[in-house]
């Protein structure tokens, strides 16, 4: 008996040990639609895929891809399941359950309509329409205008449909990022549209960090101004820069300032039309 006990408590050992011993895993989720040049739908290469894989290289942890449907995935990010979303648009809703993060790489957003429509020089060229938006996203319409617009959210809405759907009357417009939508304007060269200039300049883009995720660590942040709206640069808390997603964010940044993001950006950016 003594040495069954004996045998099963060097055993526990051996894979406490052997746990140990093992690089930690970060999950990175996102939707199972593609949204290239960022993410493939077959294989889950892209931008983000390298531009991670590479941060977690610098810190000594392995990166794993989750691709769910949208509901169920920020579901995951709020229970920790997911440890992070790895662009992230910041609003009230999200803000309880991800904190915000600078990833290296910079976005904006541009429109797209039917060739009829008039030129978009600002929002309020964008009437009275109907915008094409998927479900979940946030809006990106400035407030003073929102009122001003109808909403048509489509599940796991992608940008090919998007420009079937304008093409075919079922939207007036469709308010994107850039990059993305210029990947694909390229490769598709869809008729019977317009891709306008972008209404607003270039700015960081954000990941999202589970706040349930075990590698969250969070401290107070004293540059925060409680008289100040709370943004991703303006929040109470940040994140222990000791901790995994401390060091993770240190690690793109560090990317970033080398150049490293984007070379890999424009190598993406060269991927032929399949």
């Amino acid at each position: 008996m003594r040495l069954a006990l004996c045998i099963i408590i060097a055993v526990i050992a051996a894979q406490a040990r052997l746990a140990l011993a093992q690089d930690p895993e970060l999950v990175m989720g996102y939707r199972t639609n593609e949204r290239r040049p960022y993410i493939d739908d077959d294989n889950d290469e892209g931008i983000y895929k390298t531009l991670y894989s590479r941060a977690c290289q610098r810190i000594g942890c392995t990166l794993k891809v989750v691709r769910l449907p949208k509901k169920r995935l920020l579901q995951a990010l709020a229970q920790g399941e997911v440890d992070f979303y790895p662009g992230y648009t910041y609003n009230a809703e999200r803000e309880p359950i991800a904190l915000f993060l600078p990833n290296g790489l910079r976005e904006r957003h541009v429109v797209i309509t039917r060739a009829s429509h008039p030129a978009v020089r600002g929002y309020a060229d964008l009437g009275n329409g109907v915008e094409l938006r998927n479900l979940g996203n946030p809006d990106l319409i400035p407030l003073l205008w929102q009122a001003r617009i109808k909403v048509l959210q489509v599940p796991e809405l992608d940008v090919e449909r998007a420009f079937r759907l304008i093409s075919a009357g079922k939207g007036d417009f469709y308010i994107y990022d850039e990059l993305t939508l210029r990947f694909y304007w390229e490769r598709l060269r869809p008729t019977g549209l317009t891709l306008h200039p972008s209404l607003e300049p270039w700015q960081a883009m954000h990941m999202g960090f589970s706040k349930h995720s075990r590698f969250y660590r969070a401290q107070p942040n004293p540059d925060y101004r409680a008289d100040q709206p709370l943004s991703p640069d303006n929040y109470p808390l940040r994140l222990d820069p000791a901790s995994l997603a401390g060091r993770l964010t240190a690690a793109l940044q560090a990317m970033k300032q080398s150049g490293e993001t984007e070379r890999i950006v424009e190598r993406f950016l060269q991927a032929p039309a399949r």
